[in-house]
């Protein structure tokens, strides 16, 4: 079974027939990444060609991410066994950060299906779909278009637990950010097994396990 990401709205200004050039960015085991672009592919089409690759690849591949000159849009793993996973929502607009969420994901015990927002309009764009209904919401605050606190405003989750995982240090915005309904505040590492770990750690405390209830320490 493959694990495929959600896809975020395209920027329709952009590419052949209103479509982005795409590439496929093959991470293999031990985190080497081999670059393909593609000329004049859809989605879709990219979407197969992924699939396509960690079939013949032999186990090689751990995941195969597409990706725009925006950065990626979705990543797609072969999870070995039929299972339903559980939506989380990254929010986050360094494409460096959001590469180290998926790698840290994909080594996490609770499996997750992971759809990536690059900036606050784009954010509420995809909690705003009927169908979409994500167990967490990973939130950075310093994103482009609408702040993280703009988000959170607007937004006003409920249900759905919000965790804040910022490279600021300001105490001031841990409260507000409080105030204003997220369930924890992060604040980013610089150590790379320690990034890991934190990333993984939010999702194992705030995304259902299968009794229904987050594990909340």
């Amino acid at each position: 079974m493959f694990l495929v990401r959600r896809r975020p709205t395209l920027n329709k200004e952009k590419g052949i027939d209103n479509q982005p050039s795409l590439a496929l960015h093959c991470v293999r085991k031990d985190g080497r990444r081999e670059i393909t672009k593609l000329s004049h592919h859809t989605l879709s089409e990219a979407r197969d060609l992924a699939k396509w690759v960690l079939n013949v690849g032999n186990g090689h591949y751990r995941e195969v991410d597409i990706s725009t000159e925006d950065g990626i849009v979705e990543m797609i793993q072969n999870a070995g066994a039929p299972t339903n996973h559980s939506e989380v929502l990254l929010v986050e607009d360094n494409a460096g950060d959001a590469i180290l969420v998926g790698q840290a994901l994909a080594d996490c015990p609770t499996r997750v299906h992971l759809r990536i927002a690059r900036d606050g309009e784009q954010a509420l764009q995809i909690l705003g779909e009927p169908d979409f209904i994500p167990a967490l919401i990973i939130l950075d605050l310093n994103i482009p278009k609408l702040s993280g606190y703009t988000v959170l405003s607007m937004y006003r989750p409920e249900k759905t637990p919000v965790v804040v995982f910022t490279a600021s240090e300001n105490q001031a915005d841990v409260g507000r950010v409080f105030s204003l309904g997220a369930r924890e505040f992060i604040h980013k590492p610089m150590d790379l097994g320690e990034y890991k770990t934190a990333v993984c750690g939010i999702v194992q405390r705030w995304v259902p396990h299968d009794d229904g209830d987050p594990a909340i320490s």
